[in-house]
Protein backbone atom coordinates (compact mmCIF):
# COMPACT_ATOMS: atom_id res chain seq x y z
CA UNK A 1 0.00 0.00 0.00
CA UNK A 2 2.85 2.46 1.19
CA UNK A 3 4.70 1.40 -2.05
CA UNK A 4 1.51 2.54 -4.64
CA UNK A 5 1.25 5.66 -2.43
CA UNK A 6 5.36 6.34 -3.42
CA UNK A 7 4.59 5.52 -6.96
CA UNK A 8 1.65 7.92 -6.93
CA UNK A 9 3.69 10.25 -5.24
CA UNK A 10 6.99 9.89 -7.60
CA UNK A 11 4.04 10.26 -10.72
CA UNK A 12 2.76 13.68 -9.54
CA UNK A 13 6.29 14.92 -8.88
CA UNK A 14 7.31 14.37 -12.21
CA UNK A 15 4.07 15.65 -13.77
CA UNK A 16 4.46 19.03 -12.01
CA UNK A 17 8.09 19.64 -13.13
CA UNK A 18 7.53 19.07 -16.43
CA UNK A 19 4.23 21.23 -16.03
CA UNK A 20 6.59 23.90 -14.73
CA UNK A 21 9.07 23.59 -17.32
CA UNK A 22 6.65 24.31 -20.13
CA UNK A 23 5.64 27.46 -18.08
CA UNK A 24 9.00 28.84 -17.86
CA UNK A 25 9.44 27.84 -21.35
CA UNK A 26 6.01 29.71 -22.53
CA UNK A 27 6.28 32.65 -19.81
CA UNK A 28 5.00 35.01 -21.99
CA UNK A 29 2.15 33.17 -23.62
CA UNK A 30 -1.50 34.80 -22.77
CA UNK A 31 -2.26 34.44 -19.59
CA UNK A 32 -6.42 34.68 -19.72
CA UNK A 33 -8.26 31.37 -19.69
CA UNK A 34 -9.46 30.41 -23.20
CA UNK A 35 -12.55 29.31 -24.00
CA UNK A 36 -12.49 25.32 -25.70
CA UNK A 37 -14.42 24.04 -29.17
CA UNK A 38 -14.02 21.67 -31.39
CA UNK A 39 -16.33 23.07 -33.71
CA UNK A 40 -13.33 24.02 -36.36
CA UNK A 41 -11.28 20.57 -36.17
CA UNK A 42 -14.61 18.43 -36.29
CA UNK A 43 -17.15 20.58 -37.82
CA UNK A 44 -15.63 22.72 -40.35
CA UNK A 45 -11.86 20.58 -41.77
CA UNK A 46 -13.66 17.39 -41.78
CA UNK A 47 -16.20 19.05 -44.73
CA UNK A 48 -13.78 21.07 -46.67
CA UNK A 49 -12.75 19.15 -50.11
CA UNK A 50 -9.47 17.54 -50.56
CA UNK A 51 -7.72 20.36 -52.00
CA UNK A 52 -8.89 22.74 -49.06
CA UNK A 53 -7.66 19.96 -46.82
CA UNK A 54 -4.19 19.64 -48.37
CA UNK A 55 -4.02 23.61 -47.91
CA UNK A 56 -4.74 23.11 -43.97
CA UNK A 57 -2.63 20.42 -42.54
CA UNK A 58 0.15 20.05 -45.88
CA UNK A 59 -1.33 16.47 -46.66
CA UNK A 60 -4.18 15.09 -48.42
CA UNK A 61 -7.15 12.87 -46.38
CA UNK A 62 -5.93 9.71 -47.14
CA UNK A 63 -1.78 10.61 -46.35
CA UNK A 64 -3.16 11.80 -42.68
CA UNK A 65 -5.18 8.70 -42.06
CA UNK A 66 -2.03 6.31 -43.10
CA UNK A 67 0.22 9.27 -40.83
CA UNK A 68 -2.11 8.65 -37.88
CA UNK A 69 -1.96 4.67 -38.21
CA UNK A 70 1.87 5.08 -38.11
CA UNK A 71 1.58 6.47 -34.60
CA UNK A 72 -1.42 6.08 -32.93
CA UNK A 73 -0.72 2.77 -30.71
CA UNK A 74 2.45 4.76 -30.16
CA UNK A 75 3.00 4.36 -26.06
CA UNK A 76 3.50 8.06 -25.92
CA UNK A 77 -0.33 8.78 -26.48
CA UNK A 78 -1.25 5.75 -23.60
CA UNK A 79 -0.35 7.88 -20.83
CA UNK A 80 -2.59 9.66 -18.64
CA UNK A 81 -5.18 9.06 -21.88
CA UNK A 82 -8.23 10.20 -20.11
CA UNK A 83 -5.95 13.70 -19.74
CA UNK A 84 -5.22 13.63 -23.71
CA UNK A 85 -6.70 15.09 -26.97
CA UNK A 86 -7.65 12.29 -29.49
CA UNK A 87 -4.41 10.80 -31.33
CA UNK A 88 -6.33 12.60 -34.33
CA UNK A 89 -6.65 15.80 -33.20
CA UNK A 90 -2.80 15.86 -31.96
CA UNK A 91 -1.92 14.81 -35.04
CA UNK A 92 -3.61 17.51 -37.31
CA UNK A 93 -2.60 20.88 -34.70
CA UNK A 94 1.00 19.60 -35.69
CA UNK A 95 0.35 19.20 -39.02
CA UNK A 96 -1.26 22.64 -38.74
CA UNK A 97 2.30 23.77 -36.83
CA UNK A 98 4.58 22.65 -39.24
CA UNK A 99 2.68 24.24 -42.30
CA UNK A 100 1.73 27.75 -40.74
CA UNK A 101 4.54 30.24 -41.55
CA UNK A 102 4.24 34.45 -40.83
CA UNK A 103 1.72 35.17 -38.22
CA UNK A 104 -0.51 31.72 -38.71
CA UNK A 105 2.12 29.77 -36.74
CA UNK A 106 1.57 31.83 -33.49
CA UNK A 107 0.83 30.03 -30.67
CA UNK A 108 -2.27 31.76 -29.47
CA UNK A 109 -3.84 31.71 -32.94
CA UNK A 110 -3.41 28.14 -33.57
CA UNK A 111 -4.85 27.46 -30.17
CA UNK A 112 -7.39 29.63 -30.84
CA UNK A 113 -8.40 27.86 -34.10
CA UNK A 114 -8.24 24.09 -32.66
CA UNK A 115 -9.85 25.12 -29.09
CA UNK A 116 -7.04 24.06 -26.64
CA UNK A 117 -5.14 25.84 -24.24
CA UNK A 118 -2.13 28.15 -25.45
CA UNK A 119 1.25 27.63 -24.21
CA UNK A 120 1.66 24.75 -22.39
CA UNK A 121 -0.82 22.06 -24.04
CA UNK A 122 -0.18 23.26 -27.25
CA UNK A 123 3.87 22.23 -26.61
CA UNK A 124 3.10 18.98 -24.84
CA UNK A 125 0.92 18.42 -28.11
CA UNK A 126 3.58 18.86 -30.10
CA UNK A 127 6.41 17.05 -28.26
CA UNK A 128 3.75 13.34 -27.85
CA UNK A 129 3.41 14.00 -31.86
CA UNK A 130 7.46 14.62 -32.32
CA UNK A 131 8.61 11.53 -30.11
CA UNK A 132 6.04 9.11 -31.63
CA UNK A 133 7.32 10.45 -35.28
CA UNK A 134 11.25 10.36 -34.40
CA UNK A 135 10.96 6.57 -33.37
CA UNK A 136 10.07 6.04 -37.38
CA UNK A 137 13.72 7.50 -38.43
CA UNK A 138 15.06 4.30 -39.06
CA UNK A 139 12.26 3.37 -40.94
CA UNK A 140 12.04 6.25 -43.24
CA UNK A 141 15.04 8.24 -42.71
CA UNK A 142 18.16 5.73 -43.65
CA UNK A 143 21.55 5.70 -45.53
CA UNK A 144 21.47 2.98 -48.42
CA UNK A 145 23.15 -0.14 -47.39
CA UNK A 146 25.70 -1.57 -50.40
CA UNK A 147 23.08 -3.42 -52.17
CA UNK A 148 21.12 -0.03 -52.72
CA UNK A 149 24.15 1.89 -53.33
CA UNK A 150 24.98 -0.62 -56.21
CA UNK A 151 21.39 -0.14 -57.87
CA UNK A 152 21.34 3.52 -57.63
CA UNK A 153 25.14 3.54 -59.43
CA UNK A 154 23.19 1.42 -61.81
CA UNK A 155 20.39 3.92 -62.65
CA UNK A 156 22.50 6.77 -62.86
CA UNK A 157 25.69 5.92 -63.88
CA UNK A 158 24.62 7.99 -67.35
CA UNK A 159 24.33 11.22 -65.43
CA UNK A 160 26.97 11.59 -62.78
CA UNK A 161 28.81 7.51 -63.19
CA UNK A 162 29.19 6.39 -59.07
CA UNK A 163 27.30 9.40 -57.59
CA UNK A 164 25.01 7.99 -55.07
CA UNK A 165 23.39 11.62 -53.90
CA UNK A 166 23.61 15.26 -53.64
CA UNK A 167 24.51 17.29 -50.37
CA UNK A 168 23.95 21.03 -49.62
CA UNK A 169 23.08 23.09 -46.51
CA UNK A 170 20.21 25.85 -46.11
CA UNK A 171 19.48 28.25 -43.62
CA UNK A 172 16.25 27.89 -41.66
CA UNK A 173 15.37 31.36 -40.74
CA UNK A 174 14.51 32.14 -36.96
CA UNK A 175 11.64 34.93 -36.25
CA UNK A 176 13.66 36.51 -33.61
CA UNK A 177 17.48 36.80 -32.45
CA UNK A 178 18.56 34.22 -29.49
CA UNK A 179 18.85 34.85 -26.05
CA UNK A 180 22.37 33.44 -25.50
CA UNK A 181 25.47 33.74 -27.99
CA UNK A 182 23.07 35.58 -30.73
CA UNK A 183 26.17 36.58 -32.91
CA UNK A 184 27.04 33.16 -33.41
CA UNK A 185 23.65 32.26 -35.20
CA UNK A 186 23.74 35.61 -37.32
CA UNK A 187 24.15 34.46 -40.67
CA UNK A 188 26.36 36.33 -43.49
CA UNK A 189 23.19 36.46 -44.94
CA UNK A 190 22.34 38.70 -42.30
CA UNK A 191 19.50 36.88 -40.33
CA UNK A 192 19.75 34.61 -37.19
CA UNK A 193 19.15 30.82 -38.41
CA UNK A 194 20.61 27.74 -38.10
CA UNK A 195 22.20 25.38 -40.49
CA UNK A 196 20.61 21.88 -41.68
CA UNK A 197 22.99 19.17 -44.15
CA UNK A 198 21.16 16.74 -45.99
CA UNK A 199 21.80 14.81 -48.40
CA UNK A 200 18.85 13.13 -50.37
CA UNK A 201 18.75 10.61 -53.58
CA UNK A 202 17.74 10.88 -57.06
CA UNK A 203 14.06 10.67 -56.18
CA UNK A 204 14.44 13.36 -53.74
CA UNK A 205 14.50 11.23 -50.43
CA UNK A 206 16.65 12.53 -48.18
CA UNK A 207 19.07 10.04 -46.92
CA UNK A 208 20.88 11.71 -44.42
CA UNK A 209 20.48 15.15 -42.36
CA UNK A 210 22.36 17.26 -39.81
CA UNK A 211 21.07 19.42 -37.91
CA UNK A 212 21.77 22.21 -35.39
CA UNK A 213 24.76 24.22 -36.29
CA UNK A 214 24.35 27.95 -35.55
CA UNK A 215 23.91 30.06 -38.96
CA UNK A 216 27.80 31.59 -38.98
CA UNK A 217 28.81 27.85 -40.01
CA UNK A 218 30.09 27.38 -43.11
CA UNK A 219 28.59 24.34 -45.01
CA UNK A 220 32.21 22.68 -45.59
CA UNK A 221 33.12 22.84 -41.63
CA UNK A 222 29.46 20.85 -40.90
CA UNK A 223 30.61 18.33 -43.50
CA UNK A 224 34.11 17.43 -42.30
CA UNK A 225 32.27 17.10 -38.49
CA UNK A 226 29.60 14.82 -40.03
CA UNK A 227 29.77 10.93 -39.84
CA UNK A 228 29.35 10.83 -43.46
CA UNK A 229 33.15 12.11 -43.88
CA UNK A 230 34.33 11.04 -40.24
CA UNK A 231 33.03 7.16 -41.03
CA UNK A 232 33.67 7.28 -44.73
CA UNK A 233 33.66 3.04 -45.17
CA UNK A 234 30.30 3.25 -43.65
CA UNK A 235 29.22 5.04 -45.94
CA UNK A 236 30.88 4.48 -49.15
CA UNK A 237 31.68 1.39 -51.41
CA UNK A 238 34.50 1.62 -54.12
CA UNK A 239 34.06 4.91 -56.60
CA UNK A 240 31.13 5.97 -54.86
CA UNK A 241 30.64 9.72 -53.64
CA UNK A 242 28.01 12.58 -53.21
CA UNK A 243 27.73 15.68 -55.44
CA UNK A 244 28.31 18.82 -54.06
CA UNK A 245 28.56 22.70 -55.06
CA UNK A 246 31.54 24.42 -54.13
CA UNK A 247 31.05 25.37 -51.04
CA UNK A 248 32.53 21.82 -50.06
CA UNK A 249 36.54 20.89 -50.71
CA UNK A 250 37.17 18.48 -53.21
CA UNK A 251 37.58 14.94 -51.85
CA UNK A 252 37.36 11.33 -52.13
CA UNK A 253 34.08 11.78 -51.21
CA UNK A 254 32.36 14.32 -52.84
CA UNK A 255 33.10 15.80 -56.02
CA UNK A 256 32.52 19.76 -56.89
CA UNK A 257 32.36 21.13 -59.83
CA UNK A 258 35.41 23.07 -61.49
CA UNK A 259 36.41 26.70 -60.01
CA UNK A 260 36.60 29.29 -62.65
CA UNK A 261 40.27 29.78 -61.76
CA UNK A 262 40.99 26.22 -62.27
CA UNK A 263 44.27 25.05 -64.19
CA UNK A 264 42.68 21.67 -64.88
CA UNK A 265 41.56 20.57 -68.33
CA UNK A 266 40.49 23.48 -70.80
CA UNK A 267 37.40 26.00 -70.59
CA UNK A 268 35.43 24.14 -72.43
CA UNK A 269 36.04 20.89 -70.84
CA UNK A 270 35.57 22.69 -67.19
CA UNK A 271 32.00 24.29 -68.28
CA UNK A 272 30.75 21.37 -70.08
CA UNK A 273 31.93 18.81 -66.64
CA UNK A 274 29.92 21.99 -64.59
CA UNK A 275 26.87 22.09 -66.57
CA UNK A 276 26.23 17.96 -66.45
CA UNK A 277 26.99 18.18 -62.61
CA UNK A 278 24.94 20.99 -61.93
CA UNK A 279 22.02 19.17 -63.72
CA UNK A 280 21.78 16.63 -61.52
CA UNK A 281 23.30 18.15 -58.08
CA UNK A 282 20.44 20.75 -58.19
CA UNK A 283 18.27 17.86 -57.03
CA UNK A 284 19.06 18.65 -53.77
CA UNK A 285 17.84 22.35 -54.31
CA UNK A 286 14.38 21.13 -55.28
CA UNK A 287 14.64 18.53 -52.55
CA UNK A 288 14.80 22.20 -49.90
CA UNK A 289 12.07 23.57 -52.14
CA UNK A 290 9.69 20.37 -52.04
CA UNK A 291 10.09 19.97 -47.99
CA UNK A 292 9.99 24.27 -47.32
CA UNK A 293 7.21 24.22 -49.65
CA UNK A 294 5.08 21.50 -47.82
CA UNK A 295 6.27 22.81 -44.14
CA UNK A 296 5.94 26.35 -44.55
CA UNK A 297 7.42 26.80 -40.64
CA UNK A 298 10.89 26.03 -42.37
CA UNK A 299 10.92 29.36 -44.20
CA UNK A 300 11.29 31.06 -40.67
CA UNK A 301 10.93 29.31 -37.31
CA UNK A 302 8.76 31.24 -34.85
CA UNK A 303 11.01 29.40 -31.87
CA UNK A 304 13.22 31.11 -29.06
CA UNK A 305 16.15 30.12 -28.08
CA UNK A 306 16.47 30.75 -24.36
CA UNK A 307 17.61 27.28 -23.78
CA UNK A 308 19.08 23.82 -24.58
CA UNK A 309 15.40 22.26 -24.45
CA UNK A 310 14.43 25.10 -26.80
CA UNK A 311 17.72 24.37 -29.29
CA UNK A 312 16.83 20.75 -28.85
CA UNK A 313 12.81 21.17 -30.05
CA UNK A 314 14.01 22.93 -33.14
CA UNK A 315 16.78 20.45 -34.06
CA UNK A 316 13.30 17.95 -33.43
CA UNK A 317 11.68 20.09 -35.33
CA UNK A 318 13.65 19.95 -38.50
CA UNK A 319 14.05 16.53 -37.94
CA UNK A 320 10.54 15.28 -37.96
CA UNK A 321 9.70 17.71 -41.24
CA UNK A 322 12.76 15.91 -43.15
CA UNK A 323 10.96 11.93 -41.50
CA UNK A 324 7.55 13.63 -43.00
CA UNK A 325 9.38 15.01 -46.35
CA UNK A 326 10.37 10.93 -46.64
CA UNK A 327 7.07 8.73 -45.75
CA UNK A 328 5.15 11.59 -47.78
CA UNK A 329 7.27 11.35 -50.79
CA UNK A 330 5.93 7.95 -52.51
CA UNK A 331 2.53 9.34 -52.93
CA UNK A 332 2.80 12.77 -53.67
CA UNK A 333 4.18 14.47 -56.96
CA UNK A 334 6.75 16.47 -56.68
CA UNK A 335 5.07 19.15 -58.27
CA UNK A 336 2.37 19.31 -55.10
CA UNK A 337 4.25 22.08 -53.44
CA UNK A 338 6.26 24.79 -54.64
CA UNK A 339 9.40 26.63 -53.45
CA UNK A 340 7.92 29.30 -50.81
CA UNK A 341 11.35 31.35 -50.47
CA UNK A 342 14.83 31.86 -52.39
CA UNK A 343 16.94 29.32 -51.28
CA UNK A 344 20.30 29.79 -49.86
CA UNK A 345 22.95 28.36 -51.94
CA UNK A 346 26.28 30.03 -50.43
CA UNK A 347 29.46 28.24 -53.13
CA UNK A 348 31.65 31.56 -52.86
CA UNK A 349 33.87 30.69 -50.36
CA UNK A 350 36.86 28.58 -50.88
CA UNK A 351 37.43 26.11 -48.20
CA UNK A 352 40.36 23.74 -49.28
CA UNK A 353 43.08 23.52 -52.28
CA UNK A 354 42.27 20.64 -55.12
CA UNK A 355 44.50 17.48 -53.85
CA UNK A 356 45.84 16.30 -56.68
CA UNK A 357 44.74 12.73 -56.16
CA UNK A 358 41.02 14.09 -56.09
CA UNK A 359 41.55 15.61 -59.06
CA UNK A 360 42.27 12.76 -61.04
CA UNK A 361 39.03 10.99 -59.78
CA UNK A 362 37.33 13.77 -61.20
CA UNK A 363 38.88 14.08 -64.47
CA UNK A 364 38.46 10.49 -64.57
CA UNK A 365 34.80 11.25 -64.16
CA UNK A 366 35.06 13.53 -67.10
CA UNK A 367 36.58 11.09 -69.32
CA UNK A 368 33.94 8.89 -68.41
CA UNK A 369 31.02 11.43 -68.89
CA UNK A 370 32.35 12.12 -72.22
CA UNK A 371 34.49 9.59 -73.76
CA UNK A 372 37.59 11.55 -73.27
CA UNK A 373 36.08 13.33 -76.38
CA UNK A 374 37.99 16.99 -77.13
Amino acid sequence: MFSDDEDLMDDCLTEFNEDLSLVQLCRKGVCYELQKSFHWHEDILTSFDDNRFRQMLRVSRSQFHFLLGLIANDEVFQKSPERQFQVELQLAIVLFRLGSSGESASISKIASVFGVGDGGTLIKITQRVFKAFLKLQSQYLYWPDSNERSEIVRETFDELPFCIGYIDGTEIKLAEAPCKNHEAFHSRTRIYSVKVQVVCDRHLKIRHVVTGYCGSTHDAKIFKNCSIFTEKSSYFSGQQYLAGDSAYPLSSIVITPYRSNSRHLDANKRKKFNKRHSKYRVRVEHCFGVLKGRFCSLTELRMRFQNEESHQLCNEWILVCCILHNILLATTEVGDFEETSPLNIDSTESNAVDCETFEIKRQSLYNLMFGGEN
